[in-house]
């Protein structure tokens, strides 16, 4: 493929269900005003949109049914920019240290306005799919492209480097007219995504710019007699810098608490999934996490190490209940782009203005602690 983007190639319409949808080879794209877009890899196949019906809540935030794809008007658009879309050469993924097959690495990655311009930078893309490549999962924040552009050219480099991964992408979500997108990219030979599990968090009451993504997961492990994969949630937020303060009336630190809550309640009630985890670029230090990092047992694994390019700031988190997710192997770490990478400092800002930050968890599933434990679990 000479343009590199496996979206802009061999487009066709097709009916399914009375519905009109897009088949692409290699990819499925789901259209639609809610649902996530979802890039599958290149031995997938077609399968019809099925809406999702979420149970209702009382309280300020709740989950409501998925809309159905409602046109295609953006169809031509896609294929459009994906054929404009500069060469970028396969990269030399690392695939000399094989990674533990009894533990999986999660990330997450603000990729600072992470959009056409960015993804058609060849040097950007090719160390963006350098860093995503060493994680087995990577929730992303800041795409900017209504289409997923940014994330179907990552996806499709990653996996003509020798990669197999998997993505699901949120609609455009925000109060004015700069909108985001949310994003989960993952190594689909180590982790599947439940099906039907991706949603975002309906906030009637607009208590927060950008209502989080959700999405369950699973590892594709080794048989173990007597063991199960290890299954989790991921709740993907980017807070509003102006909506933070400790001293501000509308702090959306102290609406993802319930988020957590209720995200956990919804996920074990109807799916039996225990772990979640609430990551991100919440523009907070750990200090300052609110109500969130009031929720018994809840850490940030980073603590105080600096997140941001600079080092000079702990914006980004990766936040768990201790007690329950005690699949997590106290492992993490924060990519220096120049330290770890070798890249100049201007390098580094091209990549983003944040460093991913990860943790360790086991591929298989934990026992919850024991109460007279969980004490000396909390940070």
């Amino acid at each position: 493929m000479e343009d590199g983007i496996a979206v802009g190639i061999a487009a066709r319409l097709i009916r399914q269900g009375g519905r009109s949808m897009l088949l692409l080879r290699g990819l499925r794209l789901l259209v639609g005003q809610v649902s996530p877009v979802r890039f599958i890899g290149p031995s997938a196949t077609f399968v019809g949109l099925v809406a999702l019906a979420f149970a209702a809540f009382t309280g300020k935030l709740d989950f409501s049914k998925l809309d159905l794809p409602k046109s295609m008007e953006d169809v031509a658009a896609l294929t459009s920019a994906a054929g404009n879309a500069p060469a970028v050469q396969p990269v030399g993924l690392d695939r000399n240290a094989p990674r533990a097959s009894d533990r999986i690495r999660i990330a997450t990655f603000n990729i600072q306005r992470f959009g056409e311009k960015k993804s058609g930078d060849a040097e950007v893309m090719r160390n963006i799919a350098l860093i995503v490549a060493n994680f087995d999962f990577v929730a992303i924040q800041e795409v900017q492209s209504p289409q997923a552009m940014p994330i179907a050219r990552l996806v499709d480099l990653i996996n003509r480097s020798g990669g197999r991964y998997d993505a699901s992408v949120s609609e455009p979500i925000g109060r004015t007219s700069y909108r985001e997108q949310y994003a989960f990219v993952w190594d689909a030979t180590r982790i599947r995504m439940v099906p039907d599990s991706a949603y975002v968090v309906r906030d009637d009451s607009d208590r927060m710019h950008r209502p989080p993504m959700v999405g369950s997961f699973e590892t594709r492990i080794v048989p173990v007699p007597g063991r199960q994969p290890f299954r989790f949630t991921v709740i993907n937020a980017h807070t509003d810098p102006g909506e933070v303060s400790p001293r501000g009336e509308s702090n959306e630190m102290n609406v993802l608490d319930d988020v957590f809550i209720r995200v956990r309640e919804y996920e074990y009630q109807t799916r039996g999934i225990m772990n979640v985890l609430l990551v991100g670029d919440l523009n907070v230090s750990t200090a300052n996490l609110g109500e969130l990092g009031q929720i018994p047992g809840m850490i940030s694994v980073v603590g105080t190490t600096p997140t941001n390019t600079a080092g000079t700031k702990t914006y980004d988190h990766i936040l768990m209940d201790r007690t329950i997710t005690t699949g997590y192997t106290g492992v993490f770490g924060v990519i220096d782009f120049q330290r770890d990478y070798g890249l100049t400092a201007e390098q580094a800002l091209r990549v983003s203005d944040h460093r991913p930050v990860w943790a360790e968890f086991s591929a298989y599933e934990m026992p919850p602690m024991s109460a007279a434990n969980r004490g000396a679990a909390v940070r």
